[in-house]
């Protein structure tokens, strides 16, 4: 399994164990923000070269709060890249789950949502 695989079954593993998910699909990453700042926000997420190759597009999602993990992005990036050299997760998963704090501002939080299949 790829390195990077591991660090998002942690993710699923643990929607998964709140009720959340599944467990079988992954997780959709998006981000909560005001429309003023999504600039900003595509300048956090994209390269100046992907920037000034591509267009990139929002879509506003009516999702219940029920459904929302709000996670820190700063902690998920360190997680994630941690994997990529380690190929482990060493990792208490604290972050998740969390509201905006001093530690995880709004401004870094991450909203991911459950894979939901409606033809079900």
């Amino acid at each position: 399994m790829g390195r990077h695989r591991t660090a998002y079954e942690f993710v699923s593993r643990y929607m998964f164990k709140i009720g959340l998910s599944e467990g079988v699909t992954p997780p959709v990453w998006t981000f909560e923000t005001d429309p003023g700042d999504l600039e900003l926000l595509a300048t956090m997420l994209l390269s100046d070269h992907e920037l000034s190759q591509s267009d990139y597009f929002t879509l506003e999602l009516m999702v219940p709060e029920n459904r929302i993990l709000r996670t820190s992005y700063s902690a998920w990036c360190d997680l994630y890249f941690s994997c990529l050299e380690t190929g482990k997760i060493e990792d208490d998963g604290k972050w998740l789950d969390c509201s905006p704090t001093d530690e995880y501002p709004s401004h870094t939080a991450q909203a991911i949502l459950p894979y939901t299949n409606l033809n079900k």
